[in-house]
């Protein structure tokens, strides 16, 4: 990766920055659990990044 690549990617800060945005929210994720951001029992989530990314748990991610 060149230097110049390197410099179009944002920090993680900015993405915890759109992720406080959905505290209080609750999601049915495509597995079919569901999430509510913030919350202290909530589920963690993984991304299945592409042209159409999959959002689903962690217990179903493995």
């Amino acid at each position: 990766m060149t230097k110049e690549q390197k410099e179009t990617y944002q920090n993680a800060d900015e993405l915890r920055e759109i992720i406080k945005q959905l505290k209080g929210r609750k999601f049915k994720l495509d597995c079919g659990h569901h999430i509510t951001f913030g919350h202290f029992l909530g589920n963690d989530i993984t991304i299945r990044n592409g042209t159409n990314p999959r959002i689903i748990c962690s217990q179903c991610g493995y």
